[in-house]
């Protein structure tokens, strides 16, 4: 959650989701007479594409909308989530939106939501997973990751140079394709590591850089994740019911503190690092580092040979 608050800056469709979740819970320990005043919503099928302006305008209204079970607590999440403008509001089209909130209107049952729920699914599976996966193997912050790829790329540019000026030379062989092989090795695995935003130095002492938005909260609860305490795990509040999610002003002011530092002060200073990471994050970055030095190994390879079967010039 965390990380869709302060990285992503896209935590309304999580939260939508386990709130639905929580409600279906709910509606379905009612009465079945407490549910009889909510029926279930029936949008009626269109057969011609020409008639999509008029989704969803008859429904069964047989109870009066304010008697219906969860009424204030739907028109407080219709508010804050659906509504036009609203201050989470869920990335909806026009025509899915108007369809949620005329079956919202005359019914509370969870069927309602069947328009948005699909979509909200979507863009957590599809997009905010996959992202908080690339971001949960991240070792370094963007500081250090952007020395990581500048630091390689120039080590590349002095082997290539080195491999060249070497060979002009009365240079021995060994020495003319070691030195550059070396740099070229750890010029290709520093940018691969930059490129794929794990530092080979942070995970070998199993630490990584604490990023902007993280407290020692947050180092607990990693803690608690790792011993498989889950309720003390939780860091952020997951009950809206009573208003609008409430905004950490001190992470906010430590986000843009963070943001203002200098390039130097990421990469030298200031580093603060977290321990007991996942194991299995830690498996997955491991195979991420082995599969950069095994390319790194195939370059500096290629570059031997090349130097192998090159002859000196013999030109100083």
């Amino acid at each position: 959650m965390n990380y869709l608050t302060y990285v992503e800056r896209n935590s309304e469709n999580l939260r939508f989701y386990l709130w639905f979740r929580r409600y279906i819970q709910k509606f379905d320990e009612l009465s079945e007479e407490e549910k009889a005043k909510s029926p279930a919503w029936e949008c009626p099928l269109l057969k011609e594409k020409g008639k999509a302006e008029g989704l969803c305008e008859e429904s069964n209204n047989r109870t009066c909308p304010s008697q219906q079970p969860f009424r204030t607590e739907v028109d407080r999440i219709t508010q804050m989530y659906l509504a036009p403008l609203s201050p989470f509001e869920l990335n909806l089209s026009g025509r899915d939106r108007k369809q949620v909130l005329n079956a919202l209107a005359t019914t509370t049952h969870p069927s309602a939501f069947k328009t948005v729920l699909p979509q909200v699914e979507q863009s957590l599976r599809q997009q905010s997973h996959p992202n908080f996966v690339r971001h949960a193997l991240s070792t370094a912050n963007k500081g250090r990751i952007l020395a990581m790829r500048w630091g390689g790329f120039i080590l590349i540019l002095v082997a290539v140079a080195l491999a060249v000026g070497l060979s002009m030379g009365k240079v021995p062989r060994a020495v003319r394709i070691i030195i550059p092989v070396f740099i070229m090795f750890f010029g290709v695995c520093s940018m691969l590591d930059g490129q794929r935003s794990v530092c080979l130095v942070l995970l070998t002492f199993g630490v990584r850089d604490r990023f902007a938005w993280e407290t020692e909260t947050d180092c607990e609860g990693e803690n608690a994740i790792i011993e498989c305490d889950l309720e003390k795990a939780s860091t952020i509040c997951f009950d809206i019911f009573d208003g609008p999610i409430p905004q950490d002003e001190d992470r906010e002011v430590n986000i843009k503190k963070f943001e203002e530092r200098g390039f130097l002060s990421h990469v030298l200073f200031g580093w603060k690092r977290l321990r007991g990471l996942d194991p299995e994050v830690q498996r997955l970055q491991r195979l991420i580092v082995f599969q950069n030095v095994g390319i790194s190994l195939m370059v500096a390879g290629i570059l031997a040979i090349i130097l192998a079967v090159t002859p000196t010039a013999n030109m100083y």
